[in-house]
């Protein structure tokens, strides 16, 4: 097991010796392999011997160890230090205990004590470094599963509805080479069959498909924004985001080229150029539209989507990811958030055609049973919701135009959502009422905290955190400061009590950290405060 290294810094040469008589250094695994007289001294030697851990006395010439400590940390913030200290120190000393001071001993020095600070620190030192070892090992698998992990992200690219956000934050995670100056994308999809029949085993079917691959990422090996990969159903995906190129023609010689290559069947569907990130989806959908009119035209065809019109009349199925989405956010009352659902769903591209509003009142439909079912469970007054002569269903049916049938399906999910989130803001509001009349009763309790005051009424800190801020603009500890900070002054005003009482009356024990944040709060001392 590693020596762990030890240098005691102290003016006296005494005290230094001392400490080093006192430690049995081979039963607790460490050396002393320094010591200095003064703080300027132990910076020099630091950096040649870098120890583990440091003793250093709090009062020295020039610089004392709290001001050594801090410049130490910058540095090397892994090295653990003890302060020695006189009892009238003390109260100076552990003030400075947020700068990561990892103990304090009192003089005299004593020797068990000693043992046991550093049986302590070896223990953590140990603990330490075991996870940064753990954590280096992650990394390295995290390294070893990155191509997996950068696959399957442009995988769901194609299918999942990632945010802009999400989009180009995972791009610059996995180092994915996007043209920046050119923001425009466009999806062929490559599907093959083996033209042998005794080669359809999945085996075969494995291989054909990576050996396809392999071969179109070599025709494209020269551009660094062609992207090739596989979909979730193992057909090979060509991304492009190079303006120079047309994709049509490259597929019509890639097919040729598989064909004679590969010996195999191969169907290529083409979507349109799109703009923006967020839409190579609709190229990669329109790409498989494409793809699907192999059946009507035969096998080793390029099939652009511009081509084939109406050639693909798909029935109508609802989004049920985007319809799920909705339901939540009308149970949450998120108002704003469901809107944006619904213009989502009935964002039609392209044309329409003579079966869209047939569609549409589907989708309608399928979002006035989710209004139902929460009215229902919320015990709403439906007269409330819907305050007009005819009812939804018949709306529905009766309305010839998409515009009028949008907008009457954002009525419906407003009422619901707007009745719900007044009714949470009215809890909200009861309750931090009730958590401020808490806080006011026992703001003398110095332990008192968001996490414990959360686990008092039943809720996660997280959410009472925001409960907070949104019904009175501060944050839990701003206003618990607040609260004290007020009875403070009353108790100043109307009491001799000295300014250490008047702290421990209002859950502040700590005198010198009171007194600093009564003058941060009122801009005066306590004295200068009881003089006005």
């Amino acid at each position: 097991m590693e020596i762990l290294k030890v240098l005691i810094v102290d003016d006296e040469h005494l005290i230094r010796n001392l400490i080093k008589i006192k430690i049995k250094w081979d039963e607790l695994g460490m050396k002393a392999v320094g010591e200095a007289g003064s703080a300027k001294e132990a910076l020099e030697q630091i950096d040649k011997l870098v120890p583990d851990i440091i003793f250093t006395d709090i009062c020295m010439p020039s610089m004392d160890g709290i001001e050594f400590s801090r410049i130490v940390f910058e540095k090397y913030p892994h090295i653990k230090i003890v302060v020695i200290t006189g009892y009238d120190e003390f109260e100076y000393a552990r003030s400075s205990i947020k700068l990561g001071i990892a103990d304090f001993i009192l003089k005299p020095i004593n020797s068990d004590e000693l043992m046991k600070t550093l049986a302590q620190l070896k223990e953590k030192i140990l603990a330490e470094r075991l996870h940064i070892k753990e954590y280096n090992k992650l990394k390295e698998q995290l390294a070893e599963s990155l191509p997996i992990l950068r696959e399957k992200f442009l995988s769901e690219l194609l299918s999942e509805d990632l945010s802009l956000e999400e989009i180009t934050e995972k791009i610059d995670y996995f180092k994915i080479p996007i043209n920046s100056a050119y923001n425009s994308f466009q999806v062929a999809v490559v599907e093959l069959s083996s033209s042998i029949k005794n080669e359809q085993k999945e085996e075969s079917k494995i291989l054909l498909s990576i050996e396809c691959t392999n071969a179109i990422k070599s025709f494209f090996k020269s551009d660094a924004h062609i992207l090739v990969f596989l979909d979730n159903r193992r057909r090979i995906v060509i991304l492009s985001n190079n303006d120079k190129i047309e994709l049509i023609e490259c597929c019509e010689i890639l097919k040729g080229m598989i064909i004679t290559r590969l010996k195999c069947f191969v169907g290529i569907g083409i979507g349109t150029r799109r703009n923006g990130l967020e839409y190579i989806k609709c190229s990669y959908k329109e790409a498989i539209d494409a793809l699907s009119c192999t059946v009507f035209v035969g096998k080793n065809q390029v099939i652009s989507y511009q081509d084939i019109g109406g050639m693909s009349s798909q029935s109508y199925a609802s989004d049920r990811n985007k319809m799920e989405k909705l339901n939540v956010f009308m149970h949450a009352g998120a108002k704003e958030s469901a809107l944006m659902i619904l213009d989502q769903l009935f964002n039609v591209p392209g044309c329409y055609d003579k079966e869209i509003m047939t569609k549409m009142r589907l989708e309608a439909f399928d979002i006035f049973s989710i209004g139902q079912h929460i009215i229902s469970e919320q015990k709403l007054n439906m007269d409330e919701i819907w305050q007009h002569d005819i009812g939804i269903n018949d709306l529905i049916l009766k309305v010839d135009n998409l515009p009028e049938l949008k907008g009457y399906m954002r009525e419906f999910i407003g009422s619901i959502t707007g009745i719900i989130e007044q009714t949470n803001n009215n809890k909200a509001y009861t309750l931090i009422e009730e958590v401020k009349d808490y806080l006011k009763a026992n703001m003398n309790n110095p332990e008192i905290s968001l996490s414990g005051v959360a686990k008092t009424f039943y809720i996660s800190s997280g959410h009472l955190g925001r409960l907070f801020k949104q019904q009175t603009s501060q944050t839990f500890v701003e206003y618990l400061t607040e609260v004290r900070m007020k009875k403070a002054e009353k108790l100043l005003r109307e009491t001799h009590l000295k300014g250490y009482q008047v702290g421990e009356e209002v859950g502040i024990r700590d005198s010198h950290y009171f007194s600093i944040l009564f003058k941060k709060y009122t801009g005066f001392s306590i004295n200068e405060f009881r003089k006005i």
